[in-house]
């Protein structure tokens, strides 16, 4: 067929698993080095300095073996740990079983410090091969892996602001699995208005400080996994001032470097919607005046210091989305290749012969969209940790420009992410049919799992505001400036007629983006900020689809050529009956082709919401 290579006799994700329940996770390899190799050629990267001891045999055997691990380690007790959830027995958290297990095997093999400094035990990968391996873990089991970014985004605070002998104590042993860390921002009354936490820090002459206050949705606050939790908490000094710049970080570990327990109470789990296996706790600080936190650099600065683990924490939620995608896309696809349902209509079938349910219109729909959007999130993901790596290590010249894209596309990446990883996930539950609705198919647990990305750290709706009211506008629109540089990279290449015609297509949606941005602005004179925030959610949609299928293009132009190696002077069908590789690339061109025609377009209803400037909202008698 034209859409997907499903008419052929074998199915391109093979499980290893009892028809229609495979609960086993197997990552798209090819995948994950087609946009690691040839998309976003991490090979190049080893040219700066460091990156200079790595080769591209050693990027693709990490993904590699990053694969294997997620399937072999962590895939196997994702879904009893979502039955056995973590429980609370007295005032000390029991994680699942295989958790603890897992967690210090993760940080034994190094998964836990893929791009960390090598000085504190980290492996030292760019961010393009450390997100590869991420997306893996996220997809084989969200619940227990996302005590990893919590770890590793605490020890880079204290790698950035903290002393040399902070970094010694907690660093180490937080990349070895040993000690795990945490955020503490919440807290009941505040909610994402952080500027009005209440919990304060006292200065004693030891020169630590006396910490007390209640923080909510810690993950990971408490449990059994580690032998020592280091908390990152935000807290207001004795005559602070008011708002975010009076608000100061500290270091709050469990146990005290002597050993002796700190003065903090498990007050309950939350009973949650998904993540079962990942122990979101209240803690109380402080219940008898004996919590010692260390401060991190100097006071009323815990604010612009959070600030710095923005970028990567949010990334990490966006390759969430990512992930709960791609798996919700394999097990869709594994069912449809194995499922009969109704008489076939295929030319050589047997009489009285079943159809597999992928020869079904719908379902072939369905699933393509799936992919479109699924490979449209790698792309997506996979360029802001490429713009990381050249923003960070590469040539002086060119960091700034790729500082401002890595910066326009956070927001994007981890709000677009997020909502649609979990509306593929909901569109694979009816690809399944009724089995998809039941627990004992692993789409219904992917779909509540997915849930939360879209609200923590940093709700979907805070991320569009950060887009429109503070990225659009620094520097008077450089950010802009340099997305718009980075979207030339077709206006003076040479395609084949058949991509060509897509890029036109895609071309016509760059400007619509561009005019909407400006129509926006425009809705803002008429309605003040608010008006200007009001269709921020529209525009950071409009945006995501656009920049989707900009990168799925950049995937096609590899493919391609890749195609036309392959293929030449041979016979394409029976390559495609023949070839993994020529199937592949098949697929990919028909992906593409499908997102600019039948999902790109839904970039017109964003633009026209936005033009239409409607404020009866904010007269609305709510």
């Amino acid at each position: 067929g034209a859409l997907l290579c499903l008419s052929t006799n074998t199915p391109i994700f093979t499980l290893n698993s009892s028809m229609w329940s495979s609960t086993e996770y197997r990552a798209d390899r090819r995948d994950l080095q087609f946009m690691t190799q040839d998309v976003f050629p991490s090979v190049q990267l080893c040219e700066f300095s460091q990156f200079a001891d790595f080769d591209a045999e050693v990027f693709e055997m990490t993904v590699t073996e990053a694969a294997t691990f997620s399937e072999e380690v962590l895939s196997p007790f994702n879904q009893s740990g979502d039955r056995e959830g973590s429980r609370n027995e007295d005032g000390k958290v029991v994680t699942p079983a295989g958790y603890a297990e897992a967690w210090r095997k993760m940080g034994a093999d190094g998964w836990l410090s893929l791009s960390m400094d090598p000085a504190y035990g980290g492996q030292g990968l760019p961010e393009l091969i450390a997100s590869a391996a991420r997306e893996t873990q996220l997809a084989a089991n969200q619940g227990f892996c996302i005590a990893n970014v919590l770890t590793t985004g605490a020890a880079n605070l204290i790698l950035a602001f903290g002393t040399k002998e902070q970094k010694q104590t907690y660093c180490v042993k937080m990349l070895r699995g040993e000690w795990s860390g945490t955020m503490c921002l919440t807290e009941p009354q505040a909610g994402s208005a952080v500027g009005e936490i209440t919990s304060t820090a006292s200065k004693q002459l030891a020169g630590h400080y006396l910490i007390k206050g209640t923080k909510v949705f810690i993950t990971y606050g408490e449990h059994d996994m580690a032998d020592n939790i280091v908390h990152l908490l935000l807290a207001r000094t004795g005559g602070a001032r008011e708002g975010t710049k009076g608000i100061s970080l500290f270091i709050v570990p469990k146990f005290r470097a002597d050993g002796t327990p700190n003065d903090i109470t498990l007050v309950h789990i939350e009973s949650k919607m998904g993540l079962h296996g990942s122990p979101t706790c209240m803690l109380s600080f402080g219940e008898n005046a004996d919590c010692h936190g260390y401060l991190l650099q100097e006071e009323n600065a815990g604010m612009a210091q959070m600030f710095q683990m923005m970028n990567e924490a949010r990334l990490y939620v966006a390759l969430q989305g990512l992930a709960g995608a791609a798996a919700a896309l394999q097990n869709a696809w594994a069912y449809a290749n194995e499922r009969p349902q109704g008489p076939s209509s295929r030319a050589d079938a047997e009489p009285g012969a079943k159809a597999l349910i992928k020869e079904h219109p719908d379902v072939r729909r369905m699933l393509m969209h799936m992919k479109a959007v699924t490979e449209g999130l790698r792309g997506l993901c996979y360029a802001a940790a490429w713009y990381a790596d050249w923003a960070h290590h590469g040539p002086e010249a060119s960091r700034r420009h790729y500082q401002n894209l890595l910066d326009l596309h956070i927001p994007i990446c981890k709000s677009f992410s997020t909502d649609q990883g979990f509306e593929v996930g909901v569109m694979g539950q009816q690809v399944l049919g009724g089995v998809g609705y039941l627990k004992d198919f692993p789409l219904e647990q992917n779909v509540r799992d997915q849930k939360i990305s879209s609200i923590y750290e940093g709700t979907n709706g805070i991320q569009a505001l950060d887009l429109v009211g503070r990225k659009f506008t620094v520097n008077n629109g450089e950010l802009l400036e340099s997305l718009a540089q980075e979207l030339d990279y077709f206006d003076e290449r040479e395609c084949a007629p058949e991509l060509q015609r897509l890029i036109n297509e895609w071309k016509t949606y760059r400007s619509l983006m561009f005019d909407s941005v400006a129509d926006l602005r425009s809705l803002g004179e008429q309605g003040g900020k608010s008006g200007y925030v009001l269709y921020a959610c529209n525009m950071l949609a409009l945006m995501g689809d656009v920049l989707s299928a900009f990168y799925l293009l950049r995937q096609a132009e590899v493919a391609q050529g890749k195609w036309q190696a392959l293929t030449e002077g041979k016979d394409s069908a029976a390559l495609l009956e023949s070839s993994e590789e020529a199937r592949f690339l098949w697929n990919k061109l028909r992906t593409v082709e499908f997102h600019i025609a039948s999902v790109l377009p839904r970039a017109l209803s964003h633009a026209r919401i936005i033009e239409n400037a409607n404020l009866a909202p904010l007269d609305a008698l709510l």
